[in-house]
């Protein structure tokens, strides 16, 4: 399985999670390293499906709003890990620690659960699953 994380998210933290991940682990890949950095959320998303095994964490809760992004979510059927809101007020290091601790957690539910479902995470810990 692999972990796409967004272009709202650190690089460094995605090299961070793959290091820790090791060999055996789930490959983590920040958007630039797969994609032009301003490869539209629509184009991500539709080839990330054809590849398949593929997970997402975004802060772009756009995705889930907008209409041609949206619809590329559904259709794509990629767990997509939604950051809560309250995410943006984290700075850097809040957010590596927070996701890093949340991450044996995380991947847990996502592998468990191939049925595609996604998910917000709060800054808690807690993840709440959505349609």
């Amino acid at each position: 399985m692999k972990c796409l994380f967004d272009n709202n998210l650190s690089p460094k933290l995605a090299k961070t999670l793959n290091f820790l991940e090791g060999d055996d682990g789930i490959i983590v890949e920040h958007l630039r390293e797969k994609f032009p950095s301003d490869a539209s959320d629509v184009d991500w998303i539709n080839k990330l499906a054809k590849e398949g095994d593929w997970f997402v964490i975004t802060q772009d809760n756009r995705i889930m709003k907008n209409t041609h992004e949206r619809k590329a979510w559904k259709e794509a059927r990629i767990p997509i890990v939604f950051l809560h809101k309250s995410w943006v007020k984290q700075g850097f290091w809040d957010t590596s620690w927070k996701l890093i601790k949340c991450w044996p957690k995380l991947k847990e539910i996502i592998i468990r659960d191939r049925k595609r479902k996604s998910f917000v995470l709060n800054t808690k810990g807690k993840i709440i699953e959505i349609a």
